[in-house]
């Protein structure tokens, strides 16, 4: 196990010592220079106005470049809050609840409550690496009203990495409350940020209550504290699914899938509650840096798959090899269009029904997509609108790729989709990479696809 510090020093400063000889030197410094210092609400605002706005020098020889009293402040504060970002860290991965809890406002009975909760599902989930570091500063006037003028707003990134399930450390974002309560900081809300912060902030499967875990040999599945049966049975289902991914996409990925099936209709990125409302599950992207960090896109790492509350009944491994398809592509850069997408998740899920049912029953859905959903749509599904597009999109996807495979042969295909993913930037890289690789633009599969007659 291993902690992520909260900061990385300057490049040539000396590597501080691993292990509790560091901490407890940070633990010193914090007692060295934050009793008694506060900067407020009105300190910064003051500073704020007073900020120069020429370029600063050095001092001269008959100036002082003692740092001033909000300087200090601002450097005790930053060290008082990484030491408690370490605790909340070193806790976890140590199974110490009483040091989780130790900075919590002593006040606040109810966010002491809900933490404990959150204390105990980090753990049950269980994690080889964790840690939360500060981003930048936040200001809301009505919460340095409601919370006093001690008031400091940051927002936090949080990075983890569960076992077997995240191939490399991946990142989310919190928003902290800090007040200084009597010389010392401690975190008074946690949910005050959750509104300026990215889709699915703040909503993972471990902050909506309290939560049991499953898991089989490459699956993790989350469900509501005493759903035992359907965790078990989830894992069942998604370790047939994942033996149909193997089986049916030939990109050879080992990877682990996660699986939420919790009573809440937002989880993550996902939205069963509005747009989402018809579908039965989402597959939403996972971050080792998240966009804007270092790249406007962010940097993808895979995808955990979130169940509709709704449909919680009716998960099968039908359901999960398209949702597993999209997991063992998602570390490839997610430029593919939507049609490809989708329509290589419906291939695979299919191909997992033509295993039971034999190809009459496919054989009988794709002609039902060539003489209904076909007529209803004027080029391949586009990605704007895909999901709100009232005509068989996932059906007309699902034929174009089945057409690919049969014409180029499936090695060929997942070949094209690995190069979409990462390369399809734009229509014309799409453009290209289609017709480097099988002759055809979207145009042109198009117009195939509407002469298209299959060989039963």
């Amino acid at each position: 196990m291993s902690v992520t510090t909260p900061s990385a020093g300057s490049p040539g400063a000396q590597v501080p010592p691993h292990g509790p000889r560091r901490w407890l030197g940070l633990l010193v410094a914090v007692a060295l220079v934050s009793g008694g210092v506060v900067y407020t609400v009105e300190d910064r605002e003051r500073d704020a106005r007073a900020r120069p706005t020429t370029t600063l020098t050095a001092p001269g020889p008959n100036q002082s470049s003692k740092p001033s009293k909000t300087a200090a402040a601002i450097a005790a504060r930053r060290v008082a809050i990484d030491t408690i970002l370490i605790r909340r860290a070193q806790a976890v991965l140590t199974v110490n609840e009483a040091l989780f809890l130790q900075d919590i406002d002593p006040a606040d009975r109810a966010l002491r409550a809900e933490q404990k909760v959150l204390f105990a599902n980090l753990v049950e989930v269980g994690f080889t690496e964790l840690g939360y570091s500060q981003a930048e500063e936040r200001f809301n006037p009505a919460v340095a009203k409601s919370h006093g003028r001690t008031t400091f707003l940051v927002r936090i990134l949080m990075r983890y990495q569960i076992p077997k399930v995240d191939l490399t450390p991946v990142t989310t974002e919190l928003g902290y409350t800090f007040i200084n309560v009597r010389g010392r900081w401690v975190l008074t809300d946690d949910d005050d940020l959750d509104d300026d912060l990215g889709p699915g902030a703040h909503r993972e499967a471990w902050d909506l209550g309290r939560i049991e875990v499953h898991r089989g040999p490459r699956v993790l599945a989350v469900v509501e504290k005493g759903d035992t049966k359907r965790g078990r049975a989830i894992v069942t289902e998604a370790t047939e699914a994942l033996g149909e991914v193997t089986q049916y996409w030939p990109r050879r990925w080992r990877g682990s899938v996660f699986v939420i099936a919790l009573d809440e209709t937002d989880v993550r990125d996902a939205r069963f509650a509005d747009e989402d409302v018809e579908s039965a599950a989402s597959a939403g992207s996972t971050f080792s840096s998240l966009p804007g960090q270092d790249t406007a896109d962010g940097t993808v790492a895979g995808a955990y798959i979130v169940i509709n509350p709704n449909e919680r009944d009716r998960v099968d491994e039908i359901l999960l090899s398209h949702e597993i398809t999209h997991v063992a592509t998602a570390d490839l850069g997610g430029y593919e269009p939507l049609w490809l997408a989708e329509g290589a998740a419906e291939y695979v899920s299919w191909r997992g029904i033509e295993e039971f049912s034999g190809p009459g029953e496919v054989g009988k859905w794709e002609q039902e997509v060539i003489d209904d959903a076909l007529p209803a749509l004027v080029a391949l599904p586009s990605d704007a609108g895909f999901y709100s597009n009232t005509a068989d999109v996932y059906g007309v996807s699902w034929l174009a790729v089945r057409f690919l495979v049969n014409r180029l042969g499936l090695a060929k295909v997942e070949e094209l989709y690995e190069d979409m993913a990462r390369h399809g930037v734009d229509q014309a890289s799409r453009d290209r990479i289609l017709f480097s690789r099988s002759g055809l633009t979207e145009v042109t599969l198009w117009t195939s696809l509407k002469t298209y007659q299959p060989q039963r």
